[in-house]
């Protein structure tokens, strides 16, 4: 930027940029950070969750050696680095487990469920889908075990980098999103239950349509067979 008075934007891309992307695990092979990386955060706004995954992109992030106090309980129930509230008080409160914005403000990150509240909605979905046909219920069971992609919230910087500069930094950025691919593994989490439930709709209206289709076969089938008839009349005749 320049030093020109009330200059305060710029026009061109920056002068030096990195030809590779920055790997956090290049050097660092241990557990830890491999768990760091396929970390699933939640309980927190869209903001916080694009902060605390800039921090472990970078190794930045310092997790707990022990378990935090959560400032509205005042219990040793923190277990996540950078939350302020523990998860119980965080979804009583429909706020942000960081900065502490409502959560008609902004949106929060659904947090992962518990052992016991997976078997209870498993229990609670088999019990739904019990009246399927066995294809629709094997296909209702893959997409629940299987689950969704994690949303990722840094993707597409090196590609605003890279539409202001010229061909050398295009070319660097291909580079780098080559490298983001490989450096970051694609973690996925498990659907909600409204998701699930929607699933469970959609599976229902195509038993519905495909009911309607066999009506509309057999309609036809008996039309088809009174014209038989009555050609055999005739010839008879």
């Amino acid at each position: 930027m320049s030093t020109q008075r009330g200059n305060a934007s710029r026009t061109r891309a920056q002068k030096h940029k990195n030809r590779h992307v920055f790997k956090n695990d290049l050097h660092d092979k241990t557990p830890l950070q491999k768990r760091l990386n396929t970390l699933h955060i939640s309980e927190v706004c869209q903001h916080c969750k694009g902060v605390i995954e800039w921090k472990i992109k970078y190794k930045k992030y310092k997790p707990l050696s022990q378990p935090k106090t959560c400032t509205k309980c005042s219990q040793k129930k923190i277990r996540k680095a950078y939350h302020v509230l523990c998860r119980e008080c965080a979804l009583e409160a429909r706020v942000c487990a960081k900065c502490l914005k409502s959560a008609e403000e902004v949106e929060i990150e659904p947090p992962q469920p518990t052992p016991e509240e997976e078997l209870k909605l498993k229990v609670e979905m088999e019990r739904l889908i019990k009246s399927f046909p066995e294809r629709k219920r094997r296909a209702f069971l893959r997409y629940m075990d299987k689950g969704k992609k994690e949303k990722e919230s840094l993707e597409g910087e090196g590609e605003e980098n890279g539409e202001k500069g010229g061909e050398n930094s295009e070319n660097a950025v291909e580079g780098d999103e080559a490298n983001v691919e490989k450096a970051k593994p694609k973690t996925r989490v498990p659907h909600t239950r409204d998701e699930l439930l929607l699933k469970i709709e959609q599976l229902k209206l195509k038993d519905d349509e495909d009911d309607d289709y066999d009506d509309f076969d057999s309609d036809d089938e008996d039309f088809d067979d009174e014209d038989c008839s009555e050609e055999e009349d005739f010839s008879d005749e």
